[in-house]
C-alpha cells in the first residue's frame, strides 16, 4: 500500500515538475543583431543593420551627396563580418557598456549602436572623429560597412 502511494505521488511530481519549457526562441530570435545610426548636427546620415544573416545599410533622404550616388545596400552577412562584429561586442562588453558620447553636439558626428540579443537589449553611442584612439577599431569597422 506505500509502495502504492509512494509511486503515485512520484508520477504527479514527473508529470507536473518536468513540463516543457515555454522559451519558444529560436536561432534567428536569439541571435545578435546590431542597429548603428550615424547621426550628426544636421539629423542621420546612415543607418546599418546586421544580423548573422543580413546587412542593410540605408542613406536617408537628404544625406551628403545626392541621392543619385549614394545608394541604399543590402547584402548576406559575411561570417568573417559578423565575427569581428561579435568579438567587438564582447571586447568592449558593449551589451552592459554605458556609453553616452555627444560629439553631435559640437558639429561632429555621433555612432548610436543598439545591440540585441535574446532578451538583452543596449544602446551606446561613441563619438565618430575621437581623438583618445579608444573605439576606433570598432569605429574603422563600421564606415566600411
Amino acid at each position: 500500500m506505500k509502495r502504492t502511494i509512494y509511486l503515485a505521488l512520484i508520477s504527479v511530481f514527473l508529470l507536473f515538475g518536468c513540463k516543457k519549457s515555454n522559451d519558444t526562441s529560436d536561432a534567428s530570435t536569439s541571435g545578435l543583431k546590431v542597429e548603428i545610426k550615424g547621426i550628426s548636427g544636421w539629423g542621420e546620415f546612415v543607418n546599418i543593420s546586421v544580423d548573422q544573416n543580413k546587412t542593410e545599410v540605408k542613406y536617408p533622404a537628404g544625406t551628403t551627396g545626392s541621392p543619385q550616388t549614394v545608394k541604399d545596400k543590402s547584402y548576406k552577412t559575411s561570417e568573417d563580418t559578423f565575427r569581428k562584429l561579435s568579438s567587438y561586442v564582447e571586447t568592449y562588453d558593449l551589451m552592459n557598456a554605458k556609453i553616452e558620447e555627444c560629439a553631435r553636439c559640437v558639429d561632429g558626428a555621433d555612432y548610436v549602436i543598439t545591440m540585441k540579443s535574446g532578451n538583452k537589449k543596449n544602446t551606446v553611442t561613441i563619438a565618430g572623429q575621437r581623438t583618445d584612439g579608444k573605439y576606433a577599431d570598432v569605429l574603422d569597422f563600421i564606415k566600411k560597412l
